[in-house]
C-alpha cells in the first residue's frame, strides 16, 4: 500500500509504529472491533502469548474475510490488563506487523469478559475493490 508516514521522531522512540498515516483519498476504511484472543469455538488460552497469536490470527481472518491483510492496517489500538505482559504481547506482535501503522497501547484494569488478557481495535485501508462482490458467507470476493 503506498501510504504517507509521517515521522516527528515521537513514536520511534517508544515502539516500531508512525506519528501519523495518511490515508490517500479514494480508499475504502476497514474498522475491526475489538478483538480478543478468543477462538472460534470460545476457547481462551491462559497466557498473554497464546492469546495474542488467537487475537492476531482472528484479526488475520477479519482482514482477509474484507479483501485485505495485515499490511494494510494504519492504526492499532491495543489493550492489555497486566503492563507484565507487554514484552510478551509486542514480542508475538512484531511477528505480524512488520510495517510501522499509527499505533496506541494502553493497560486497562479489566476488558469485557474475566480472562481476557488483550483487545485489538485495528484500522486498515485498502484501494477500492469495484470488480469485488461479498459472496454468501461475507467475504470480498473478485467477480469472475
Amino acid at each position: 500500500m503506498d501510504l504517507s508516514t509521517i515521522d516527528q521522531g515521537i513514536a520511534t522512540q517508544i515502539g516500531h509504529y508512525a506519528d501519523a498515516i495518511v490515508i490517500p483519498a479514494g480508499y475504502d476504511q476497514i474498522l475491526v472491533s475489538g478483538t480478543p484472543g478468543l477462538d472460534q469455538d470460545g476457547d481462551l488460552a491462559p497466557d498473554i502469548v497464546g492469546q495474542s497469536e488467537q487475537a492476531w490470527e482472528n484479526v488475520t481472518r477479519i482482514l482477509d474475510a474484507a479483501g485485505a491483510s495485515i499490511s494494510d492496517i494504519v492504526f492499532m489500538r491495543q489493550r492489555l490488563t497486566d503492563e507484565s505482559d507487554i514484552a510478551g504481547y509486542v514480542a508475538v506482535r512484531s511477528r505480524y506487523v512488520t510495517h510501522r501503522p499509527g499505533a496506541t497501547l494502553a493497560v486497562v484494569p479489566t476488558l469485557v469478559q474475566p480472562g481476557f488478557l488483550l483487545e485489538l481495535e485495528i484500522i486498515a485501508a485498502r484501494p477500492p475493490q469495484e470488480d469485488a462482490v461479498w459472496d454468501s458467507s461475507r467475504k470480498l470476493v473478485r467477480r469472475p
